[in-house]
Protein backbone atom coordinates (compact mmCIF):
# COMPACT_ATOMS: atom_id res chain seq x y z
CA UNK A 1 0.00 0.00 0.00
CA UNK A 2 3.02 2.23 0.68
CA UNK A 3 4.18 2.20 -2.63
CA UNK A 4 0.29 2.52 -4.00
CA UNK A 5 0.31 5.42 -2.36
CA UNK A 6 3.51 6.81 -3.58
CA UNK A 7 1.86 5.82 -7.15
CA UNK A 8 -1.13 8.27 -6.71
CA UNK A 9 1.54 11.29 -6.87
CA UNK A 10 2.73 10.13 -10.25
CA UNK A 11 2.61 12.87 -13.05
CA UNK A 12 1.26 10.58 -15.46
CA UNK A 13 -2.32 10.56 -14.70
CA UNK A 14 -3.24 7.13 -16.72
CA UNK A 15 -0.62 5.64 -14.01
CA UNK A 16 -3.25 7.55 -11.28
CA UNK A 17 -6.06 5.71 -13.00
CA UNK A 18 -4.47 2.20 -12.56
CA UNK A 19 -2.85 2.70 -9.13
CA UNK A 20 -6.58 3.70 -7.92
CA UNK A 21 -7.79 0.41 -9.48
CA UNK A 22 -4.79 -1.29 -7.74
CA UNK A 23 -5.79 0.01 -4.22
CA UNK A 24 -9.48 -1.45 -4.53
CA UNK A 25 -8.37 -4.53 -4.88
CA UNK A 26 -6.12 -4.28 -1.93
CA UNK A 27 -6.83 -5.93 1.35
CA UNK A 28 -5.22 -2.65 3.10
CA UNK A 29 -7.49 -0.55 0.62
CA UNK A 30 -8.67 1.07 3.97
CA UNK A 31 -5.60 3.12 4.60
CA UNK A 32 -6.12 5.08 1.02
CA UNK A 33 -9.02 6.78 2.38
CA UNK A 34 -7.71 9.91 2.64
CA UNK A 35 -5.68 10.15 -0.16
CA UNK A 36 -8.35 9.05 -2.61
CA UNK A 37 -10.74 11.47 -1.29
CA UNK A 38 -7.77 14.32 -2.24
CA UNK A 39 -7.80 12.86 -5.43
CA UNK A 40 -11.51 14.08 -5.74
CA UNK A 41 -9.56 17.15 -6.74
CA UNK A 42 -7.22 16.11 -9.14
CA UNK A 43 -6.66 18.33 -11.96
CA UNK A 44 -7.14 14.95 -14.56
CA UNK A 45 -11.17 14.09 -14.86
CA UNK A 46 -10.45 10.47 -15.12
CA UNK A 47 -8.27 10.61 -11.89
CA UNK A 48 -11.50 12.49 -10.24
CA UNK A 49 -13.95 9.82 -11.34
CA UNK A 50 -12.52 7.10 -10.79
CA UNK A 51 -11.39 7.98 -7.24
CA UNK A 52 -15.13 8.32 -6.89
CA UNK A 53 -16.13 5.35 -8.41
CA UNK A 54 -13.12 3.44 -5.98
CA UNK A 55 -14.35 5.04 -2.51
CA UNK A 56 -18.19 3.58 -3.11
CA UNK A 57 -16.19 0.49 -3.08
CA UNK A 58 -14.13 1.30 0.52
CA UNK A 59 -17.74 2.23 2.00
CA UNK A 60 -16.94 4.40 4.30
CA UNK A 61 -18.90 7.10 5.99
CA UNK A 62 -16.10 9.61 6.12
CA UNK A 63 -16.55 10.03 2.70
CA UNK A 64 -19.81 10.55 2.10
CA UNK A 65 -19.48 14.81 2.26
CA UNK A 66 -15.87 14.78 -0.39
CA UNK A 67 -18.78 12.83 -2.41
CA UNK A 68 -21.50 15.68 -2.06
CA UNK A 69 -19.34 18.16 -3.01
CA UNK A 70 -17.91 16.18 -6.47
CA UNK A 71 -21.74 15.66 -7.83
CA UNK A 72 -20.96 19.42 -8.79
CA UNK A 73 -17.73 18.33 -10.25
CA UNK A 74 -17.73 19.74 -14.44
CA UNK A 75 -17.00 16.20 -15.38
CA UNK A 76 -20.20 14.16 -15.77
CA UNK A 77 -18.55 10.49 -15.50
CA UNK A 78 -17.44 12.20 -11.98
CA UNK A 79 -20.73 13.39 -10.73
CA UNK A 80 -22.75 10.25 -11.67
CA UNK A 81 -19.60 7.68 -10.15
CA UNK A 82 -19.89 10.22 -6.79
CA UNK A 83 -23.71 9.11 -7.11
CA UNK A 84 -23.57 5.68 -7.13
CA UNK A 85 -20.53 5.61 -4.46
CA UNK A 86 -22.72 7.48 -2.05
CA UNK A 87 -25.42 4.89 -2.67
CA UNK A 88 -22.94 2.31 -1.73
CA UNK A 89 -22.09 3.79 1.42
CA UNK A 90 -25.99 4.54 1.76
CA UNK A 91 -25.38 7.92 2.48
CA UNK A 92 -29.45 9.03 4.09
CA UNK A 93 -28.17 12.55 4.58
CA UNK A 94 -26.92 13.49 0.92
CA UNK A 95 -30.61 12.61 -0.31
CA UNK A 96 -30.94 16.06 -0.67
CA UNK A 97 -28.41 16.73 -2.89
CA UNK A 98 -28.71 13.51 -4.89
CA UNK A 99 -32.70 14.84 -5.78
CA UNK A 100 -31.04 17.84 -6.88
CA UNK A 101 -29.11 15.63 -9.48
CA UNK A 102 -32.57 14.68 -11.08
CA UNK A 103 -32.05 18.24 -12.81
CA UNK A 104 -28.48 17.83 -14.16
CA UNK A 105 -27.55 18.89 -17.22
CA UNK A 106 -26.56 15.62 -18.69
CA UNK A 107 -28.87 12.66 -19.00
CA UNK A 108 -26.63 9.48 -17.56
CA UNK A 109 -26.22 11.65 -14.30
CA UNK A 110 -29.99 12.41 -14.25
CA UNK A 111 -30.37 8.63 -14.29
CA UNK A 112 -28.24 7.47 -11.73
CA UNK A 113 -29.48 10.16 -9.33
CA UNK A 114 -32.74 8.13 -10.23
CA UNK A 115 -31.48 4.58 -9.53
CA UNK A 116 -29.63 5.92 -6.20
CA UNK A 117 -32.80 7.48 -5.17
CA UNK A 118 -34.91 4.36 -5.28
CA UNK A 119 -32.45 2.09 -3.75
CA UNK A 120 -32.15 4.94 -0.75
CA UNK A 121 -35.85 4.14 -0.45
CA UNK A 122 -36.58 7.82 -1.68
CA UNK A 123 -40.08 8.94 -2.30
CA UNK A 124 -41.05 11.86 -4.55
CA UNK A 125 -43.54 14.45 -2.72
CA UNK A 126 -44.25 16.88 -5.14
CA UNK A 127 -45.51 16.27 -8.81
CA UNK A 128 -42.52 18.21 -9.93
CA UNK A 129 -40.44 15.41 -8.15
CA UNK A 130 -42.48 12.96 -9.87
CA UNK A 131 -41.81 14.11 -12.80
CA UNK A 132 -38.15 14.82 -13.32
CA UNK A 133 -37.60 11.22 -11.60
CA UNK A 134 -39.67 9.78 -14.31
CA UNK A 135 -37.84 11.71 -16.85
CA UNK A 136 -34.50 10.78 -15.21
CA UNK A 137 -35.54 7.20 -15.73
CA UNK A 138 -36.72 8.17 -19.34
CA UNK A 139 -40.61 6.94 -18.39
CA UNK A 140 -41.76 9.51 -21.18
CA UNK A 141 -45.72 7.49 -21.52
CA UNK A 142 -46.03 8.24 -17.71
CA UNK A 143 -44.93 11.56 -17.53
CA UNK A 144 -47.72 12.11 -20.35
CA UNK A 145 -50.37 10.87 -17.90
CA UNK A 146 -49.24 13.40 -15.18
CA UNK A 147 -52.79 15.43 -15.41
CA UNK A 148 -50.97 18.33 -13.40
CA UNK A 149 -47.91 18.23 -14.88
CA UNK A 150 -46.08 21.73 -14.98
CA UNK A 151 -45.29 22.74 -18.89
CA UNK A 152 -42.71 25.06 -18.07
CA UNK A 153 -40.87 22.43 -16.35
CA UNK A 154 -39.98 20.73 -19.41
CA UNK A 155 -38.88 23.80 -21.51
CA UNK A 156 -35.42 23.47 -20.13
CA UNK A 157 -35.34 19.39 -21.36
CA UNK A 158 -35.68 21.48 -25.30
CA UNK A 159 -32.16 22.36 -24.60
CA UNK A 160 -30.90 18.70 -23.20
CA UNK A 161 -27.55 17.87 -24.27
CA UNK A 162 -29.07 14.39 -25.18
CA UNK A 163 -31.01 14.48 -28.47
CA UNK A 164 -33.57 11.56 -27.55
CA UNK A 165 -34.74 13.64 -24.35
CA UNK A 166 -35.14 16.74 -26.54
CA UNK A 167 -37.75 14.62 -28.94
CA UNK A 168 -39.57 12.92 -26.61
CA UNK A 169 -40.05 16.14 -24.70
CA UNK A 170 -41.02 17.47 -27.44
CA UNK A 171 -43.42 14.60 -28.39
CA UNK A 172 -44.98 15.25 -24.85
CA UNK A 173 -45.29 19.15 -24.85
CA UNK A 174 -47.17 18.06 -28.65
CA UNK A 175 -50.09 16.34 -26.97
CA UNK A 176 -50.50 18.38 -24.34
CA UNK A 177 -51.50 21.34 -26.51
CA UNK A 178 -50.49 23.56 -24.08
CA UNK A 179 -49.82 27.25 -26.33
CA UNK A 180 -46.72 28.33 -23.64
CA UNK A 181 -45.28 25.28 -25.08
CA UNK A 182 -45.01 27.39 -28.74
CA UNK A 183 -42.37 29.63 -28.82
CA UNK A 184 -39.68 26.83 -26.63
CA UNK A 185 -40.20 24.16 -29.27
CA UNK A 186 -40.10 26.84 -32.34
CA UNK A 187 -36.94 27.69 -30.84
CA UNK A 188 -35.71 24.02 -30.60
CA UNK A 189 -36.98 23.66 -34.50
CA UNK A 190 -34.84 26.43 -36.04
CA UNK A 191 -32.14 25.81 -34.04
CA UNK A 192 -31.73 21.54 -33.80
CA UNK A 193 -28.92 20.47 -35.86
CA UNK A 194 -30.74 16.67 -36.49
CA UNK A 195 -33.58 17.01 -38.53
CA UNK A 196 -35.34 14.37 -36.28
CA UNK A 197 -35.07 16.95 -33.53
CA UNK A 198 -36.11 19.41 -35.88
CA UNK A 199 -39.43 16.95 -37.02
CA UNK A 200 -40.03 16.10 -34.05
CA UNK A 201 -40.64 19.80 -32.59
CA UNK A 202 -42.19 21.49 -35.88
CA UNK A 203 -44.63 18.43 -35.78
CA UNK A 204 -45.17 19.41 -31.80
CA UNK A 205 -46.04 22.77 -33.10
CA UNK A 206 -48.63 21.90 -35.77
CA UNK A 207 -49.92 19.78 -32.74
CA UNK A 208 -50.87 22.87 -30.20
CA UNK A 209 -52.21 25.17 -33.43
CA UNK A 210 -52.77 28.36 -32.31
CA UNK A 211 -52.07 32.10 -34.03
CA UNK A 212 -48.64 32.14 -32.71
CA UNK A 213 -48.02 28.41 -34.35
CA UNK A 214 -48.81 29.73 -37.39
CA UNK A 215 -47.35 33.27 -37.31
CA UNK A 216 -44.04 31.42 -36.34
CA UNK A 217 -44.73 28.33 -39.02
CA UNK A 218 -45.00 30.67 -41.87
CA UNK A 219 -42.13 32.81 -41.03
CA UNK A 220 -40.14 29.51 -41.19
CA UNK A 221 -41.68 29.07 -44.65
CA UNK A 222 -38.77 31.30 -45.79
CA UNK A 223 -36.01 30.13 -43.82
CA UNK A 224 -33.08 29.24 -46.11
CA UNK A 225 -32.79 25.70 -45.06
CA UNK A 226 -35.00 23.32 -47.32
CA UNK A 227 -35.69 21.72 -44.52
CA UNK A 228 -37.08 23.99 -42.48
CA UNK A 229 -39.16 25.47 -44.73
CA UNK A 230 -40.27 21.54 -45.43
CA UNK A 231 -41.17 21.13 -42.21
CA UNK A 232 -43.15 24.35 -41.41
CA UNK A 233 -45.26 23.39 -44.55
CA UNK A 234 -46.10 20.09 -43.16
CA UNK A 235 -47.07 21.60 -39.61
CA UNK A 236 -49.36 24.61 -40.98
CA UNK A 237 -50.90 21.46 -43.10
CA UNK A 238 -52.02 19.83 -39.92
CA UNK A 239 -52.98 23.40 -38.19
CA UNK A 240 -55.30 23.83 -41.08
CA UNK A 241 -56.11 27.63 -40.62
CA UNK A 242 -56.62 29.45 -44.30
CA UNK A 243 -54.19 32.40 -43.52
CA UNK A 244 -51.26 29.62 -44.57
CA UNK A 245 -52.52 29.12 -48.25
CA UNK A 246 -50.89 31.97 -49.58
CA UNK A 247 -47.50 31.64 -48.62
CA UNK A 248 -47.84 28.18 -48.95
CA UNK A 249 -48.52 28.31 -52.40
CA UNK A 250 -45.42 30.23 -52.99
CA UNK A 251 -43.37 27.63 -52.13
CA UNK A 252 -45.08 24.75 -54.15
CA UNK A 253 -42.52 26.23 -57.06
CA UNK A 254 -39.72 25.86 -54.59
CA UNK A 255 -36.62 24.33 -56.28
CA UNK A 256 -36.34 21.59 -53.49
CA UNK A 257 -38.84 19.11 -54.66
CA UNK A 258 -39.22 17.84 -51.37
CA UNK A 259 -40.66 21.38 -50.35
CA UNK A 260 -42.56 21.83 -52.85
CA UNK A 261 -44.86 18.87 -52.59
CA UNK A 262 -44.79 19.31 -48.69
CA UNK A 263 -46.45 22.27 -49.62
CA UNK A 264 -48.74 21.24 -51.74
CA UNK A 265 -49.95 18.15 -49.53
CA UNK A 266 -50.26 21.04 -47.15
CA UNK A 267 -52.87 23.25 -49.24
CA UNK A 268 -55.16 19.96 -49.94
CA UNK A 269 -54.57 19.11 -46.61
CA UNK A 270 -56.50 22.70 -45.78
CA UNK A 271 -59.09 23.03 -48.72
CA UNK A 272 -60.37 19.06 -47.40
CA UNK A 273 -60.97 21.12 -43.86
CA UNK A 274 -63.13 23.58 -45.58
CA UNK A 275 -65.19 20.69 -47.52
Amino acid sequence: MKYLLESLKDKDPYLRVFTINSIVDNSKREEALDTLINSLLDENAEVRARAAWALGKIKNKRASEPLIQSLNDDDFTTRKNSLRSLGEIVALEAIQEIENKLEDRHWEVRNEAAVVLDYLGWVPNSTDQRTYHLIAKGRWQEVLKIEDLSIELLFPFLKDEDNEVQRRIAWILGEKKDERAVQPLYDLFMTAKLHDVKEKSSLAIGSIGGTKAVELLQVALHDSNWFIRKCAATSLGLIKDKSAIEPLKLLTSDTNRFVSQSAREAIKRIDEKDN
